[in-house]
């Protein structure tokens, strides 16, 4: 008794239709559920009642020969069932039978579900209607539209195919595809159309092709499978649209917007180096100027304020340390002032060329570097003939040679010594300045000749960053070569290439 009891509540507390009918079809137990749908039945179904009286004709039939085969069967019985009411509507019920057995095996009772699934059969008839109405878009569809079997032949071919292609559907039916239009990229195709066959949709493919006139052809298609009731490929369906002039259009605008891109990326790489070079500039005036300003400043005040008791050999030491720092400055605006006509581009200098006499001028540049720098280091001048006139720039010259002789100096805290030697040829005349000193560091090397850029190993030594600047601009408006070795804590070599008979 409290086994039935549970089922009963258990088929009260459901919100489906159950029934339980014993093997004769008399109804043993109904859930509550039921009694909606009581009113599409007549009889209604009730305990004891024998569930044939209350079902319609139509059904009793197939009802008697699931009760008779059910028995013999291991697999529930599945039907759909409709009843109509009396104001024509109809209510639609998918029904599972499935036998209870003892532990014998023998059929005690038959459980019955019932499903109300009217709303999917109202949408499955909104479905077809639809399908209908997309069957006929297609078939006057703007769209080109081609079916193939799993082997590639044509099996659909509608009017917006003849009209790209040229081919009819007699010309194209019982033919390849990748055959009749000539793929361009057959291997490509191949792969596209087998992922389709492998069940992938392959979205937005351009397929390059070739019409009946043997124009060429791009084609933006969607490749999709199409299945037997199954679930197995049993072919593929085409859409897409001629997108040949398209194509054209937009091979076009990327060649023109590759150009802007990269024409772009060289603006703003410029930009960036402007800003660098900004910044490295006001980095360096800021110290390279302040410092002999505020030494010449502090010396006239207090040349000023003691003039009464300064001795004259202390005033004069004190003027020609005044003028040492203004001698300095002037060299500093001098840098600026040759980089400034070039510009931050790399625009060159200009050569008022004349006949110079090489060696002459490099010894007066030596003992000019050498006065300069307070006789600190022995430049050793190396120069095989007693004689080198070259078609040059005597200024541009002179900036090249002190900047490398001063820097070689500089760069050489401790050392005594630079050498500067010339190999001639036929042509041209090679300059070696080497020194023994600190040497560049390796993360240096490629940027010592950009405006104001100072390795980190000479942070501490005074400079502006626009010697070697200077001196490339230079050797580039001449016409000749410079090159440099380094390494650090060993020592620099620049080599100078100038030409002999023409800047």
């Amino acid at each position: 008794m409290d086994a039935l009891l549970n089922i009963r509540q258990l088929f009260n507390s459901v919100s489906e239709i159950w029934l339980l009918v014993d093997t004769s079809g008399r109804v043993l137990l109904t859930s509550k559920y039921l009694d909606k749908f009581q009113h599409l039945i007549n009889p209604p179904l009730a305990t004891g009642n024998l569930i044939f009286d209350s079902i319609p004709d139509t059904w009793r039939a197939l009802a008697r020969n699931i009760l008779m085969t059910l028995p013999h069967s291991k697999m529930p019985a599945m039907l759909e069932a409709s009843v109509t009411d009396a104001g024509e509507k109809q209510t639609h019920f998918e029904i599972k039978c499935t036998a209870v057995r003892d532990d014998e095996g023998n059929i005690r009772a038959i459980f019955i579900e019932a499903a109300d699934v009217t709303p999917q059969k109202i949408f499955e008839k909104k479905i077809t209607i639809v399908a209908k109405e997309y069957q006929s878009l297609i078939e006057n569809a703007s769209a080109v539209i081609i079916g193939t079997d799993a082997r590639g032949y044509i099996t659909e071919w509608n009017q917006k195919a003849h009209e790209v292609t040229g081919f009819s559907k007699n010309e194209s039916y019982i033919q390849r595809l990748g055959e009749l239009l000539g793929c361009e990229s057959y291997d490509d195709f191949s792969h596209a159309m087998n992922s389709a066959l492998s069940g992938e949709v392959v979205s937005n493919y351009e397929l390059v092709v070739r019409s009946k006139d043997d124009r060429k052809l791009t084609l933006l298609i969607n490749v999709t499978p199409r299945t037997s009731p199954n679930g197995e490929v049993v072919g593929i369906l085409l859409i897409g649209q001629d997108i040949t002039e398209l194509s054209a259009y937009r091979l076009s605008l990327e060649g023109k917007v590759k150009e802007r891109t990269e024409a772009l990326k060289a603006a703003l790489e410029n930009e960036k180096k402007l800003v660098e070079v900004k910044d490295r500039f006001v980095s360096m005036a800021s110290h390279e100027f302040r410092s002999p300003i505020s030494y010449i400043h502090r010396n006239i005040g207090l040349i000023r304020d003691h003039v009464e008791t300064l001795k004259p050999d202390e005033i004069r030491q004190r003027l020609q340390k005044i003028q040492s720092q203004a001698e300095h400055l002037v060299s500093l605006l001098e840098d600026v002032l040759t980089m400034g006509k070039s510009g931050a581009s790399n625009t060159r200098l200009k050569a008022n060329v004349s006949h110079v006499d090489l060696k002459e001028l490099l010894h007066r540049i030596i003992d000019e570097v050498q006065s300069n720098m307070q006789h600190s280091h022995r430049i050793n001048f190396e120069c095989p003939v007693s004689k080198i006139v070259i078609e040059s720039d005597e200024k541009l010259l002179r900036n090249v040679f002190v900047n490398l002789l001063t820097n070689a100096i500089k760069f050489s805290p401790g050392r005594d010594r630079v050498d500067l030697a010339l190999v001639t040829s036929d042509s041209y005349v090679l300059c070696r300045v080497k020194d023994y000193g600190l040497g560049i560091e390796k993360d240096d090397l490629p940027r010592i000749f950009e405006p104001f850029h100072r390795g980190e190993n000479v942070r501490e030594i005074k400079g502006t960053g626009l010697g070697l600047p200077i001196v490339k601009k230079a050797i580039e408006t001449l016409g000749g070569e410079v090159e440099v070795q380094s390494t650090p804590g060993i020592g620099t070599v620049f080599s100078v290439k100038l030409n002999l008979n023409k800047a």
